[in-house]
Formats: structure tokens, sequence, C-alpha cells
């Protein structure tokens, strides 16, 4: 048995918590996970790899991160796109599963960790991987102590284990606040904006200089009620602008937030961004993102000339629109021709044409949509 360390990513919680999720779950917990939680409350485990066995040597993957009962709260409220609610009832009849009774306790490199909460099966150790796994096999145990036991580094892995081993930035790459997926409630927003804004909460008390971190807002940029909230804690807003890919959440920023789209982000200019082009889904993209932000009047200076990813100097700007121009109509030349070659010339459907491109472009002889 290795010693387990656990880089907690939420507060410590009471008997209090624990009873109340229990009663949004109406039934009892295991002893032993409520102790764990207790201690811990989630978090990232240092080593993370379970070695107990399951039915039938189905490989069990290492455990990216324990939920907090903040997380279990959540789940039971809403089906999380974690947990198995979408996947089909025949799944769970060889194992006699109540989907009711499922309790996610940690989400692994791939597949999920769950407790079977049904009386005659209860705290029964699951692991399900749809990811090229076995669908949902049982693990040889019922005592989550054991599981915690079992955690060992892979064994094929080449580094050893480190009884001195202690958390660091780079072990923990991606804070807990950037886990999209334990907020995503589309159907009920605010019930995931909740659980977002306590974890915010824990961040801004526990690492408070992380909330700084670009590629917190830079993962929300679509969602105006979580950037709303990132910046009334202290967000970095630098990246917001260059981030952006909509036109509304452009005009909330400079409009709303004061953001000025004239200025540099680590040497690039937001509307260079937004004219960079990659793939032809790219150029449709940031083609219809230019033309909104034209039509709403959007003050840019289309005079200056960033620095590309290298750090040489780029096109100006009405360079790089005429370029995204000439690729966004050569790529649409390109779909036409593939739809006529195989044989189905309908199937092309035109690209719009942008008015207020075309007369920054000073183009207005060009029949137009817009």
């Amino acid at each position: 048995m290795k010693d387990l360390k656990i880089c907690k990513d939420e507060l410590d919680i009471s008997n209090a918590e624990i009873e109340k999720a229990e009663k949004i779950w109406n039934t009892k917990f295991p002893l032993e996970y409520k102790e764990f939680l207790l201690e811990n409350n989630g978090g990232i485990s240092y080593p993370n790899w379970p070695t107990i066995p399951s039915e039938n040597n189905s490989e069990l993957w290492g455990i990216e991160r324990f939920l907090s009962i903040g997380d279990v709260i959540l789940q039971k409220q809403y089906p999380m796109t974690y947990t198995l609610n979408d996947i089909d009832q025949e799944d769970f009849e060889p194992h006699n599963l109540n989907k009711d009774l499922l309790l996610v306790f940690a989400l692994g490199e791939r597949g999920i960790y769950f407790f079977h909460l049904s009386e005659n099966d209860f705290g029964q150790i699951y692991f399900a991987n749809y990811s090229g796994g076995d669908g949902i096999v049982k693990v040889k145990t019922k005592s989550f102590k054991e599981f915690l036991n079992s955690l060992d580094l892979w064994e094929w892995s080449d580094e050893e284990y480190n009884p001195n081993f202690k958390f660091e930035k780079p072990y923990c790459t991606e804070n807990k606040i950037i886990q999209t997926h334990l907020f995503h409630t589309p159907n009920n927003p605010e019930l995931g904006f909740n659980r977002f804004k306590e974890v915010v909460e824990v961040l801004c008390n526990v690492q408070p200089e992380e909330i700084k971190n670009a590629n917190i807002p830079h993962k929300y940029i679509n969602d105006i009620s979580k950037i709303e909230h990132l910046i009334k804690k202290g967000c970095n807003t630098d990246v917001l602008l260059s981030s952006a890919r909509k036109s509304k959440i452009i005009k909330y920023l400079i409009e709303q937030k004061g953001l000025d789209i004239n200025k540099t982000y680590k040497g690039r200019y937001p509307l260079q961004n937004y004219l960079t082009v990659g793939s032809p889904n790219d150029a449709k993209v940031k083609y219809q993102l230019l033309s909104e932000l034209l039509e709403l009047k959007i003050e840019m200076d289309w005079s200056v000339t960033g620095n590309k990813y290298d750090g040489t100097p780029d096109f100006p700007m009405i360079e790089k629109l005429k370029i995204l121009n000439e690729k966004y109509l050569q790529y649409e030349i390109d779909e036409k021709n593939w739809w006529i070659k195989n044989g189905k010339p309908t199937g092309h459907i035109p690209y719009p044409k942008s008015s207020f491109i075309e007369k920054k472009l000073g183009n207005t002889n060009i029949k137009t949509d817009s």
C-alpha cells in the first residue's frame, strides 16, 4: 500500500453537507466514502491507478479527479454528461443496476468510477468505459478503503513511486474551474452556474493568483454570465477579445466592459486573430464574424500591423481582410467543383456575400446578400 496524497480543489466540509447530499439522493452513502469526503472532499490523487482486479480482468484506468460533495449533489439534480444517463437500459441489466442509485465518485482518464447504492448491492464499486473499453464492469470490492489502498502508479510507467512527492502546478495541469463539463447544465443554467461560482470562490480563497490565469476566461468566452462573474473576481481580461469569436460577445466586451479591440495581447491584435484563417470552415466562420462586426460599426484600426505567432511582422489588417475574402471565395469554388465532380451539383449551397466586407474592400459592383 502506497501513502496516498490528495491535492484538494474544494474547501473542507462537515457532516451537515453530507447529510444534505444523502437527503437529495434519498439514501445513505458508504461510511468509508463519507470519511474520505470529510477528510478531502474530492481532489486529485497521487498515486492514481487502481490495481484492484475487475471482473473478466477488464482494464481499469487512472483516476483523473475524485468528485466533491458539490459535484455529487449536482449529478443527482441534473443528468451530467459524465454520468451514465444516456446509456441504454440493457447495459445495466447484466449487473442488475438501478440507474437512479449510481453515484459517480471519480472521473477516470478514461471512463468513470461509481457506487451502486441499492440495498442488495450497497457500496459495490463499478467502472464504466465506453471509449474503447468494455462498458460497465464490476470492481472486485465493496470497500472504498480497499479501493483507495490499491492506488499505485501505472504498471508500465517508467516513473517510480516517490514517497516524498509534492503537488506542483505542472502535475495539476488543469485547474478544476477549467473542467467545463462539471458545470454544463444547458437545460437548467442556474444549477451549473451556482456550482461554477462555488468552485470560483474556492479558487479565490485557495489560489488567489490563479484566477488571473488567462486560460480560465478563455474557456468561458461565450458565456456572458460566467465571464461577468470571473471579471468581478479579478480574472485576466487581456485575453478576452482575442479569444472571442462571436460578435455579440465582442460588442459586450467593448461596450459593457470597456475593453479596447485595438490593443495588442502578447503582440497580437484581436482583429488579427479574427482575420487569420485555417480551414475552409474557419474561413466561413470568420468571414461571417467580420461582416457582423462591420455591420455593428465596431471601430477597428485597419492600418495596424501585428506580429505572427513566430514573432515576424504580419500583414496590415486591411490586407488580411483581402486575403480572408479571397480564401472564402476560393473555398466556395472548390466546394462547388467537388459537388460537380461527385455528380451532385445541386448539393452545393452558395456562400453568402457580405456587402459590409465588399464595401470595406472597395468592391461596389459585386452582388451581395447583406
